[in-house]
């Protein structure tokens, strides 16, 4: 059974992060890193004192929350490699805000339906 009180108890940003997208400690220091500037992975990797495999792995989960983006840049002698962009704080706060508002109009309409007994929708 999934419980909402330990929601209601959450103290930090961090923790939000955590429910709304499913990161742990880890990927947010990758998400932090890259909002301060650090664009690849060597230059992460460097930064936070982690393992390449360790922060591609952050930032896949980053990738597939849609927290950042990734960039191609070609070489001149040929090749080419990616550079990470977080998007801006705000489209990710205005995120946040959409899904509480989904989340909670959900719940005021089982309440209503519940209260006048017609039954529960799920």
């Amino acid at each position: 059974m999934i419980s909402l009180k330990p929601i209601s108890n959450l103290n930090d940003c961090k923790s939000m992060f955590e429910c709304f997208f499913g990161l742990n400690s880890e990927d947010l220091r990758v998400y932090e890193a890259i909002l301060s500037g650090f664009e690849r992975i060597d230059e992460l990797s460097s930064a936070l004192g982690k393992k390449e495999n360790s922060v591609y792995r952050s930032i896949q989960r980053l990738l597939l929350a849609g927290l950042i983006y990734r960039e191609k840049r070609v070489l001149p002698a040929g090749g080419y490699y990616f550079v990470y962009k977080a998007v801006p704080k705000e489209f990710v706060a205005k995120e946040i805000e959409t899904a509480m508002n989904i989340f909670c109009e959900k719940v005021r309409n089982f309440l209503r339906d519940f209260l006048a007994d017609r039954g529960t929708r799920l």
